[in-house]
C-alpha cells in the first residue's frame, strides 16, 4: 500500500474547536473526516484560558478524526500534527520600514532584498510581552517611487516596507501547551484573518481596497487590504455574544437571550411581546451592532487605506436583516456579506461539514503540505515457545546418548547449589523427542539393572 499525504488541521474560535482531516489527491484534497466541539468554558476572546480543558477539547478532536481515518482506511493511524489558526484578542499588526542608500547607482539585488528583512527583524522592537509570529513585505519605494519587484531596479535608495504581526507570548505559550499536553505537533501555524481572505475575498478586492471584517463570538476582526497586500490587522473585544449578554439584563436566561436572537434578529415584524417585545430587542441589537460598526468605521479610517468595499463574515453577519444595519451605521461604504463559501474539495459521502467547516479551516487545509499522520504497523506476534521443536517434528535428535554410569547419590551442598542455576541457552526445549528420549534412557536404565548380577551375592562370591 503507497503512503497517503494526510493534511490535518484545527482552530480555535471563542465558540468552538474545529478539525478537519483530509487526503492529497491529483485533483486536490478529498476531505474525509470533520469533527467539532464546544468551547464555551475554555476559550474567551479567541484565547486559550484552560490549558487542561483546551488540551482534553484537542484531544478529543484528534481522536473523533483518527476514528473516522481509521474507519474509512481500514488500517491503524495516529495523528502527529496538525495545522492551526491564529486568532484572539491581542493578535494586532505594527508597521516598520527599512531603509538602505548608496553612494552611486546600485543594482538592486536578491541578497540586498534578502539583507532588508534581516534589518528589519533585527530593528524593529517587538512591545513587551508579545512576539512576533510573521512579517509581510508590503512594498519597497525606490528612490522614492513604489515598486513591488524591485530586483534588477538601479537605484541610489531603497526602503523596504514591512507588516509586522504580534501576539502576546503568554497566550501563544497557552496555545503551545494545549497541543503539547494533547500529544499534537503544531506543523505550522497561520493568521486566521489571512485565511478567511484567501477564502473570501477575490484578486481584485485586494488589489483595489477592500476590509473583511469578521463578528465572532466574543471578537471582531478588521483586516484591510490594499494593492494585494494586508495593510492593518486588529481585534475588537466585541462580539454577537455581547448581543446576548445585554439581552440577558431584560431578566431572561441566557439561552432564552440566544434564541430571541437568532429566531428574531433586528426589526422583527412579527409580533412578540414575550418574554421581551419587539422593541426592547432592536434597541439592544441596534445599540450593541452600532457599536461594533463604528469600531469598525474607525479602524479603517485610521489606517488611511483607501477602502471601496467591506464584506462581512463570522456569526455575527448571519443576525436577520443584518444589511439594515449596515445600511444604517455605515451607508458610505459599499458592502456585502460574505455567503458560506462553497466547498470546492472533494468530500467523502456522509462527511459533515455544515457548522463545522470554517473559512478559517478551508484556508488551513489550503496550505498544509506535510504529512500529518502515520501508519501503525500491528507488534509481531509471538510463538510464545513451541510445543515441537524443528528437529523434533523431524525427527532428529541433537544429542548423543550417553551410557548409563553407575548412579552416585549427590551430596546436599552439591545438589542445592546446581539447583540454583539456570538452563542455558543451547538446552533443548521440553518437546516430544525430548520426552521420550528421557523415557528411553530411564527404561534402559530400568533392564540393565534387573538383567545384572546382585551386588551382594557378587561380594559373597569374592570373600570365599
Amino acid at each position: 500500500m503507497g503512503q497517503t499525504n494526510y493534511i490535518v488541521a484545527i482552530e480555535l474560535s471563542s465558540s468552538k474547536v474545529t478539525g478537519a482531516a483530509g487526503i492529497e489527491t491529483h485533483n486536490g484534497i478529498k476531505i474525509i473526516a470533520t469533527a467539532s466541539t464546544r468551547a464555551d468554558d475554555f476559550i474567551s476572546k479567541g484565547i486559550v484560558r484552560n490549558v487542561d480543558k483546551s488540551s482534553e477539547a484537542i484531544t478529543n478532536i484528534i481522536n473523533n478524526l483518527e476514528s473516522k481515518i481509521i474507519e474509512e482506511e481500514g488500517r491503524d493511524i495516529m495523528i502527529k500534527k496538525a495545522y492551526v489558526s491564529l486568532s484572539g484578542l491581542t493578535l494586532r499588526s505594527m508597521k516598520s520600514k527599512v531603509t538602505r542608500t548608496y553612494d552611486s547607482y546600485t543594482k538592486i539585488t536578491e541578497e540586498i532584498i534578502n539583507g532588508l528583512e534581516d534589518d528589519n527583524d533585527m530593528q524593529f522592537v517587538v512591545p513587551d510581552g508579545y512576539v512576533k509570529v510573521k512579517t509581510i513585505t508590503q512594498e519597497y519605494k525606490i528612490d522614492g517611487k513604489t515598486d513591488r519587484a524591485p530586483i534588477g531596479t538601479l537605484a541610489q535608495a531603497i526602503e523596504g516596507h514591512y507588516l509586522n504581526i504580534v501576539i502576546k507570548k503568554q497566550f501563544l505559550d497557552q496555545l503551545n501547551e494545549s497541543f503539547r499536553m494533547a500529544d499534537t505537533e503544531i506543523a505550522d501555524s497561520f493568521i486566521a484573518a489571512r485565511m478567511d481572505a484567501d477564502i473570501i475575498l477575490t484578486k481584485d478586492d485586494r488589489r483595489n481596497g477592500c476590509a473583511l471584517v469578521n463578528i465572532g463570538a466574543d471578537t471582531t476582526t478588521v483586516a484591510i487590504y490594499n494593492n494585494d497586500s494586508l495593510r492593518k490587522l486588529a481585534v475588537l473585544p466585541l462580539g454577537s455574544r455581547n448581543i446576548t449578554r445585554d439581552l440577558c439584563s431584560e431578566q431572561i436566561s441566557y439561552d432564552q437571550a440566544e434564541a430571541i436572537k437568532i429566531s428574531r434578529g433586528y426589526k422583527s415584524t412579527v409580533k412578540e411581546t414575550e418574554p421581551i417585545d419587539n422593541d426592547t430587542v432592536n434597541d439592544i441589537i441596534g445599540g450593541r451592532m452600532c457599536e461594533i460598526l463604528k469600531n469598525v468605521k474607525f479602524q479603517i479610517e485610521e489606517s488611511e487605506e483607501l477602502i471601496g468595499k467591506i464584506t462581512f463574515t463570522g456569526g455575527g453577519s448571519r443576525l436577520k436583516n443584518f444589511e439594515l444595519l449596515i445600511e444604517e451605521y455605515l451607508p458610505e461604504f459599499r458592502t456585502a456579506i460574505a455567503c458560506d463559501p462553497q466547498l470546492a474539495f472533494e468530500c467523502l459521502p456522509g462527511v459533515n461539514t455544515i457548522g463545522v467547516f470554517t473559512t478559517a479551516l478551508y484556508g488551513l487545509m489550503n496550505h498544509g503540505k506535510d504529512n500529518c499522520c502515520e501508519y501503525i504497523e500491528p507488534a509481531p506476534i509471538s510463538n510464545g515457545g513451541a510445543l515441537f521443536g524443528e528437529e523434533e517434528m523431524n525427527g532428529q535428535e541433537q544429542e548423543i546418548e550417553k551410557p548409563v554410569e553407575k548412579h552416585e547419590e549427590k551430596k546436599p551442598e552439591e545438589t542445592k547449589k546446581n539447583s540454583g542455576k539456570k538452563s542455558g541457552s543451547k538446552n533443548k526445549s521440553w518437546g516430544f523427542g525430548t520426552l521420550f528420549g528421557g523415557f528411553k534412557e530411564t527404561v534402559e536404565g530400568i533392564i540393565k539393572t534387573a538383567t545384572s548380577e546382585d551386588p551382594e551375592e557378587h561380594d559373597r562370591d569374592n570373600d570365599e
